[in-house]
């Protein structure tokens, strides 16, 4: 519980310091401004749903996660974790744009299965999940300490037709950059990023998947996960969206019974203007009907808070 309160609390924080952000950014660019300003709340909440928009962006997200499991105490366990992810697209004369993005996640009392006390060994989610058939049933669980984890960047290239078809193709890449020696996978992981939708009248629906294998680093393991993201938007009017962003996986190199990860859930978000920035505030809960029976997330709340601004490419 004090873990819960004190990542309510330190949540409440960043999204002062994200707001705080977001004002900071529409004085430096007047112009960028001005052009948004030009643009409805309602096609600003649309655009941002987008997997391929031209705006920029500085997310910040939190997510609470609680655990289930047939390992003695998963059931009490939870974590949460603070994603920062930042969006630039570089607009080219076709109408499309490359688009980068970095992921940079920060996990806060992670649970660790500690199965070997002499020697030290804990081990993380993933691992677990790849070991499920052979750990011992009569050890414990305790909590990492609040770290780095791996940071993802992707590069794409992608837009929206005249028919409002979405389409990108693209390349992520994950960097063994956690600063726990314990939870880090430590490899540099790379596949490709995929996504196809469609812009309606009312909204955006589509999919996005990606596939990661470890292609250098510590060769103790293999990795190879599969992630499927579903993106829907509904728009309310005003700036009010409903919307769903399950991310199915896949992992190839769990034991039996613990390779997918299968969510449902939805939830509602507000695009309003901080000053002459953009900013997107929103909450989802989602359910998990199927997950890993050794240790896997039971359910998942996400806070978020995101400022939008025109690209710096943007001629």
């Amino acid at each position: 519980m004090y873990s819960a309160l004190n990542g309510l609390q330190n949540t409440g924080l960043a999204l002062l310091l994200t707001i705080s952000a977001s004002v900071s950014l529409a004085a430096e660019d007047d112009q960028a401004s001005s052009s948004l300003a030009e643009m409805s709340l309602d096609e600003i909440a649309k655009e941002s749903s987008n997997p391929v928009t031209a705006l920029g962006s500085f997310e910040f997200n939190m997510e609470f996660r609680g655990y289930q499991g047939s390992l003695p105490g998963a059931d009490d366990q939870s974590t949460y974790i603070y994603n920062f992810r930042t969006s630039l697209p570089i607009p080219l004369d076709n109408g499309k744009n490359i688009l980068m993005s970095m992921l940079i996640p920060v996990y806060g009392d992670q649970p660790l299965y500690y199965v070997d006390p002499p020697n030290n060994v804990q081990l993380p989610e993933w691992r677990v999940r790849q070991l499920a058939d052979t750990l011992p049933t009569d050890k414990a669980f305790i909590d990492g300490h609040d770290h780095l984890a791996d940071v993802e960047f992707d590069i794409a290239y992608g837009g929206v037709s005249d028919s409002g078809f979405i389409s990108m193709y693209g390349i992520t890449t994950i960097w063994p950059s956690s600063a726990d020696l314990s939870s880090g996978i430590d490899q540099f992981q790379l596949g490709p990023d995929v996504a196809f939708g469609k812009v309606t009248p009312w909204g955006v629906v589509g999919a996005r998947a990606k596939h990661v294998t470890g292609v250098t680093g510590d060769s103790t393991w293999d990795t190879n996960m599969t992630s499927f993201e579903i993106f829907f938007a509904y728009g309310l009017k005003n700036g009010w969206q409903l919307f769903s962003n399950p991310v199915i996986k896949y992992d190839w190199e769990a034991a039996s019974d613990n390779k997918l990860l299968l969510p449902i859930g939805g939830g509602v978000s507000k695009t309003l203007k901080f000053g002459r920035t953009p900013l997107k505030l929103g909450i989802e809960m989602q359910y998990y009907l199927a997950t890993p029976d050794s240790l896997g997330p039971q359910w998942l709340l996400t806070v978020n808070a995101t400022p939008f601004f025109k690209s710096p490419f943007n001629r």
